[in-house]
C-alpha cells in the first residue's frame, strides 16, 4: 500500500460501463486503503511478527562470539555531514548494537552493500557511525549483500572463516523472524536481539481508529515481511 489500493480505485473509474465491478473495484480499493490508515490495525499487523522477546539488561554472553548488525538504509551525500550517513532504521539498529557491543565487548559485524555504485556500501556508513558517534570499533565489514538473505549468506562466509559459529543477531523486532530464518539457515546458531518494538507502543485511544500516514508505513512494512517471509520459504 497505498500502490496495490491506487490500483483498485482507478480500475473502478475507467470500468463505469460494467457498473457492478466497477463498483467492486472502486469501493474494495476505498475501503481497503481506509484499513491500512488504521494504527489499530497496522499494529495488530506488526505485534504478529515481534515473536522474539527482548534481551533484558544487563546483557551477557554464554556462547555468542559476536555481534551482527543488519542494515536498513542509508542517506547518500548527506550535504549537512559531507558524507553518507544511516538512515533511520539502521540508526536504530546501530544504536542498539552499541549498547550491546558495550555489555559483552564482543566484536562487530556490519553487514550492507552498495544500492548504487558511485556511494558507500551501508556497511562502511554503519562502521563510520559505531566509530564517530559510539565509540565502537568495527572488525568486519560485509560489503556486498543487496537483501536479508544475502546479508545472511556473506556475512557467515566472513564468521565462519574467523571460527565463529554463534552470534547476537541485531535487527528491528519486526524484521527478526526472517533474519533469524536466513542466517540459521547458514549454520549459525543466532540469539536474536531485537530492537524497536511496536507492541510496546499499542495503548487503547480512540486515535488507533483514526487514519494516519504513520499507520500506513507501518501497515506497508508488516505487509512486506508478510510477504518476505513467505518468498524466503520458497526462494532460499
Amino acid at each position: 500500500p497505498p500502490a496495490f489500493n491506487f490500483i483498485f480505485i482507478v480500475l473502478g473509474l475507467v470500468t463505469k460501463r460494467r457498473k457492478v465491478i466497477s463498483q467492486l473495484f472502486f469501493y474494495f480499493g476505498l475501503l481497503s486503503l481506509l484499513i491500512c490508515c488504521l494504527p489499530v490495525f497496522s499494529k495488530a499487523l506488526l505485534k504478529g511478527l515481534e515473536t522474539y522477546p527482548a534481551l533484558i539488561p544487563p546483557v551477557t554472553y554464554n556462547k555468542e562470539q559476536a555481534i551482527v548488525v543488519l542494515s536498513g538504509s542509508s542517506y547518500p551525500h548527506a550535504k549537512e555531514y559531507a558524507k553518507s550517513i544511516d538512515g533511520n532504521i539502521t540508526l536504530q539498529r546501530n544504536n542498539y548494537a552499541a549498547f550491546l557491543h558495550r555489555q559483552t565487548q564482543l566484536p562487530v559485524l556490519v553487514t550492507g552493500g552498495k544500492t548504487n555504485p558511485e556511494i558507500n556500501s551501508e556497511a562502511a556508513v554503519m562502521a563510520d557511525t559505531l566509530h564517530d558517534s559510539f565509540n565502537v570499533e568495527v572488525k568486519w565489514k560485509e560489503e556486498q549483500s543487496l537483501n536479508t538473505a544475502e546479508n545472511a549468506i556473506y556475512s557467515a562466509a566472513i564468521l565462519k572463516e574467523n571460527e565463529i559459529t554463534s552470534i547476537f543477531l541485531v535487527t528491528h523486532a519486526w524484521h527478526m523472524p526472517r533474519s533469524v530464518m536466513v542466517f540459521e539457515k547458514q549454520g549459525l546458531d543466532v540469539t536474536p536481539a531485537p530492537t524497536i518494538f511496536v507492541s510496546d507502543e499499542y495503548r487503547f485511544s480512540m486515535t488507533d481508529y483514526l487514519p494516519s500516514a504513520a499507520a500506513l508505513y507501518k501497515t506497508r512494512v508488516a505487509l512486506h515481511e508478510y510477504l518476505g517471509l513467505l518468498w524466503y520459504k520458497l526462494r532460499y
